[in-house]
């Protein structure tokens, strides 16, 4: 009987450093997003990214989006590459998919510490079909805001994975 209360402290002591929360809070709890910088010729893809992480850093509500001024955080960037090569191509010659690519060169900053979280280029893409069939995506707009989410979503990640 001894042995196995023994045992059971010290399976206890020894998981008890453990916790069950979602993600640890660090001191920062805001973060602002101001309007990222399109070194692209695609007309408002800087202004479209904005909107996006807006949007994904809202819905998660790790970290709650603010003005410059209140910030305990900052993530700054710009467009620097958006494409549209042909995927493939039908039997007669003609392009059948294409594949929209945005890439961003952005920075997490936190203003608290006046340190860089992380910097990095990151990536989102989406194919879509000329023929729009089998419920893919028909044009380039849907395919653009569909990179555009991806890449949000692979900045949400990263930034607050860094916690």
């Amino acid at each position: 009987m001894p042995a196995a209360i023994v045992l059971a402290a010290v399976v206890l002591t020894g998981c008890s450093h453990y916790g069950f929360s979602a993600s640890v809070k660090t001191h920062i709890a805001t973060v602002a997003i101001p309007v990222m910088e399109n070194e692209t010729v695609e007309f408002g893809v800087g202004q479209d990214l904005t909107d996006a992480l807006i949007e994904v850093f809202s819905d998660d509500n790790s970290l709650r989006v603010v003005g410059e001024d209140e910030a305990d955080s900052i993530l700054r960037g710009a467009v620097i590459q958006y494409s549209r090569p042909v995927l493939s191509y039908a039997a007669g010659g003609s392009p059948r998919e294409y594949k929209v690519s945005v890439v961003a060169r952005l920075s997490y900053e936190d203003l608290t510490n006046a340190t860089v979280v992380w910097e990095s280029e990151v990536t989102g893409w989406a194919v879509y079909s000329v023929s729009g069939e089998d419920g893919e995506l028909a044009t380039e707009e849907e395919a653009r805001e569909r990179s555009l989410e991806k890449l949000a979503q692979d900045v949400l990640s990263r930034t607050v994975q860094a916690w």
